[in-house]
């Protein structure tokens, strides 16, 4: 009996709140964030429970930054335990000038090559304001714990990648939260997907930021094929939307996808479950 009125209580908050699953809330949850701010990363993972934490990846263009930095304080992120920026693009660093100035960070990384620009040359300045802790430039594969949530970040393995240098220099992190597994995969492209891919301990994941705001390329069809995501959101924006042939490729792969151009998608993560809404 009990059973059957979970079950009409599921199908009752699916239909009002547009979720894509319903389970358990017991225990710590992982929340999961991907703000629209147009064609940009900006991306909030909170955990409640017994050990709280707040991380960021990635912080918007410069413009973004008011309104992501509402957002977090909204969110109570009102310091971060982690910022994590997965490479030197302007539309993922461009915010980090204006939200290291109001919000605290404890630890910041990063990956291991110079960028250039004018973010890039902010971004600079603003480590060096009094208070910021220095940087951790990652060189190697670094894994830790916070909470119940357990975070890899995969560095880029070669010194020249190319064309698209910056993009393939991308931090991929990978999320693992009781059964679920979530993977950022900044702007990574071909070569650099198919370095992942080379990875012996390769699985299937919930849920996929799909690399480079939807553009697709030709080892796209291989990504999504290993990975098998349940789940895909897309950074993108009604001005850049995604290619038809990324959509495509998802949807042979039983994929279903969110874009932020349609709003901020929120994605829950318990032991078991994984619900998203937007």
């Amino acid at each position: 009996m009990k059973r059957t009125i979970f079950a009409v209580f599921c199908a009752a908050v699916l239909m009002l709140g547009g979720l894509t699953s319903c389970g358990s809330r017991g225990g710590s949850a992982l929340t999961v964030t991907f703000y629209s701010v147009g064609d940009a990363d900006a991306i909030l993972l909170q955990e409640d429970g017994d050990a709280p934490f707040s991380v960021l990846i990635d912080t918007g263009e410069a413009d973004d930054a008011p309104e992501i930095t509402a957002k977090l304080r909204a969110a109570g992120a009102d310091s971060l335990d982690c910022l994590i920026l997965t490479h030197f693009d302007k539309d993922h660093i461009g915010g980090v000038p204006e939200i290291l100035s109001s919000i605290s960070v404890r630890r910041i990384l990063m990956p291991a090559y110079e960028g250039t620009g004018e973010a890039y040359d902010a971004m600079l300045t603003a480590f060096e304001a009094n208070g910021i802790p220095a940087p951790e430039i990652l060189t190697t594969d670094t894994a830790f714990t916070l909470g119940k949530t357990d975070f890899l970040i995969d560095v880029p393995k070669a010194a020249n990648y190319g064309k698209n240098q910056d993009n393939n220099q991308s931090l991929i992190v990978t999320v693992t939260h009781g059964d679920n597994r979530l993977l950022f995969a900044g702007d990574a492209e071909k070569l650099r997907q198919r370095e992942f891919l080379s990875l012996d301990s390769l699985s299937p994941v919930t849920l996929l930021k799909v690399p480079h705001h939807g553009v697709w390329n030709k080892g796209l069809d291989d990504f999504f094929s290993a990975l098998s995501p349940a789940y895909a959101v897309i950074t993108c924006s009604d001005k850049n939307p995604p290619e038809d042939q990324t959509i495509s490729a998802l949807a042979a792969c039983g994929t279903k996808t969110y874009l932020t151009q349609n709003g901020d998608i929120v994605c829950t993560v318990t032991e078991h479950d994984c619900t998203i809404r937007q």
